[in-house]
């Protein structure tokens, strides 16, 4: 696939990055543009916008294009600090909801992510990772521990950090048979 990529001088290299990752030729004779919102969309030419807020859309785009259809992906977008980075699964702890946000949770960052619990509970499950309460989602290959605890609930202590996470009465029957326990 080949595209005209149109966008400021201060994020080229970037785009120019995340475009050669996914195997994208970067050329002007294509009649396909990426175009960053505040330029004009060239006559004659198909077109797709971005701005720095729908930066991960794009890329989640692009993959579905040049994505075989057995394909499996092992990383989700993250934003800390104002910047985006791309989270593998094996470096994550847990997921915790709090409020209307959801945040992934690393060994050494808090990523948040656009993701809601119940749809990385439906998507990751066959990775390894499950829920274990209302607001959390665990890796369950980063728990160094697994505590029995009152009222038939589990404690986790995960690897790489002091967090404690209860696995709750109501989801502690599905998490020993997640682990054959």
């Amino acid at each position: 696939m080949k595209v005209v990529l149109i966008c400021s001088e201060n994020i080229r290299k970037a785009i120019e990055e995340i475009i050669r990752n996914r195997n994208i030729k970067i050329t002007n004779d294509s009649d396909i543009c990426i175009i960053e919102k505040k330029y004009p969309m060239p006559k004659g030419k198909i077109g797709i916008y971005f701005d720095m807020d729908t930066l991960n859309i794009l890329m989640e785009f692009l993959d579905d294009l040049v994505r075989p259809e057995n394909y499996s992906k092992n990383i989700i977008m993250g934003r800390y600090n104002n910047n985006y980075a791309v989270i593998t699964y094996d470096n994550i702890l847990y997921f915790e909801g709090i409020g209307n946000d959801v945040f992934c949770f690393t060994k050494d960052k808090k990523y948040k992510i656009k993701e809601k619990l119940y749809e990385l509970e439906e998507n990751l499950r066959q990775k390894g990772f499950i829920r274990v309460s209302k607001g959390f989602i665990v890796n369950i290959v980063k728990a160094k521990e697994i505590i029995p605890w009152f009222n038939g609930k589990l404690l986790l202590k995960m690897e790489d950090s002091d967090e404690e996470i209860y696995v709750s009465r109501s989801y502690a029957k599905e998490f020993k048979n997640f682990l054959g326990f």
